[in-house]
């Protein structure tokens, strides 16, 4: 299988990367930044992998530049909040920040949800969080997590999806019918093209949820979601190359907090989010690099696409984009103004 990251590390994410691991050894030195001594608290789920990479830079970067007088506490095992209730930890300041999904809460965060919609022209990670930016600054969506008392600081990146699953692989269209398929936004409408029953499930339940026969397979990002959560201990498959696009997650504050931080601060974490972008995408290349070679060795049976299940797939790419922007129109917001939003920031993020 031929690698998903067509990417080019930027140099200033070399600097953090080489920075990390000096941070423990290197001698006290004066800050750079001066302030006040503050600790965010920021709620996260699962361990550490390539989906957390983009925070903990951002984390490295702040308390190496403050000289430890900003500091993000990252705490993972959702032992803050579940991660279908971190949007609420933030709204009341349970903590001061959060990564928060729009899938896990599509009735809080409408707006949100286009970035969720399948087959996005998004083939890279830079022309993602390019994209989300723009889209983010939207009035409609920026007036959307303020109504959450959050400030979406950076977005968190994660590649284009595939499909794992155990069992026969499904090598046509008729093979997908009826297999239960854990996916969220626009890919549930895609597996749903298909013929396969599609559910949300908690990331930290899927495990289990396979391991039980709940689930037969699950569309997740390609490569790390799938081994941080060890889904390829159970799996006998993996689609190759399908490429189903993404959904977006971001790395929100709570608006008080961020308002509160003094003006050097808040500069700061602007300064950080390009090196936080270039180490995570540093970092799911050499995952994907691990990960591949550990597929190989497990013999997961690669799933190419036939003719017909692309044929399936392109007929409700559209349909699943219009009805988005019905439900949009039908709440008050500029459905087709947003798409187009999308779909212009994704076609000029993508020629840079």
């Amino acid at each position: 299988m031929t690698m998903r990251l067509m990417t080019t590390p930027l140099a200033l994410g070399s600097l953090i990367l080489s920075s990390l691991p000096l941070a423990v050894a290197a001698p006290a030195m004066a800050a750079e930044v001066d302030g006040p001594a503050i600790t965010w608290e920021v709620s996260l789920w699962g361990n550490r992998r390539g989906f957390t990479e983009g925070v903990e830079a951002l984390a490295a970067y702040l308390a190496e530049k403050t000289d430890g007088n900003f500091q993000l506490s990252l705490q993972y095992g959702g032992v803050l909040s579940d991660p279908t209730e971190n949007i609420d930890g933030i709204q009341i300041g349970a903590f001061e920040m959060a990564t928060v999904c729009s899938f896990y809460h599509p009735g809080k965060l409408p707006v949100s949800t286009g970035l969720n919609l399948a087959l996005l022209p998004l083939p890279t990670l830079e022309s993602q969080y390019r994209t989300y930016a723009e889209y983010l600054r939207h009035p409609a969506v920026a007036a959307e997590w303020a109504t959450w008392n959050a400030v979406p600081v950076m977005s968190v990146l994660m590649p284009n999806y595939e499909v794992m699953g155990r069992g026969e692989p499904p090598m046509d269209l008729a093979a997908w019918q009826g297999l239960r398929i854990n996916a969220s936004g626009g890919h549930a409408a895609l597996m749903q093209a298909l013929g396969a029953v599609s559910t949300t499930i908690p990331a930290p339940d899927l495990y289990s949820s396979m391991e039980r026969g709940a689930l037969d397979a699950i569309v997740y990002p390609y490569t790390y979601a799938f081994t941080a959560y060890s889904l390829q201990e159970l799996s006998t498959w993996v689609t190759d190359s399908w490429n189903l696009g993404t959904v977006h997650c971001a790395l929100a504050a709570n608006a008080d907090a961020y308002a509160s931080l003094p003006q050097q601060y808040r500069d700061l974490i602007d300064e950080a989010i390009p090196a936080a972008y270039a180490h995570q995408i540093e970092a799911y290349s050499e995952v994907d690099a691990t990960n591949e070679a550990d597929f190989e060795a497990r013999g997961l049976v690669r799933v190419p696409m036939p003719d017909d299940v692309r044929s399936a797939l392109e007929a409700a790419v559209t349909p699943s984009w219009q009805a988005w922007v019905a439900d949009m129109d039908s709440r008050g917001y500029p459905g087709q103004e947003l798409l187009d939003l999308i779909l212009t920031s994704a076609a000029a993020a993508t020629a840079q």
